[in-house]
């Protein structure tokens, strides 16, 4: 399996907040609640990837270090997967 590197990450979580917010200013009611929901995600998933790979090229990084960045990268994986339950109980 094919690793995406960081600015793949960031290209695709700024694409999806740029379709969402589109989507949501677009939209009314529910939908774009939901839309503006959707982009806030994407927003926060790239800050985090941000994060993550700025931490990830840290040179002075100790045992505890590399355990808490896992930890955050579990994270991540955990909020995208119940973003993809989202997306499948509104379809």
């Amino acid at each position: 399996m094919n690793r995406l590197d960081l600015k793949q990450q960031l290209e695709i979580c700024y694409r999806n907040y740029k379709k969402w917010k589109e989507l949501a200013f677009s939209s009314d009611g529910i939908e774009s609640k939901k839309a503006m929901e959707r982009a806030f995600f994407w927003l926060e998933m790239h800050s985090a990837f941000f994060a993550v790979g700025t931490l990830e090229k840290s040179k002075n990084m100790d045992k505890e270090d590399i355990l808490k960045l896992i930890q955050l990268k579990s994270k991540l994986v955990e909020r995208l997967a119940e973003y993809a339950k989202t997306l499948i109980e509104d379809f």
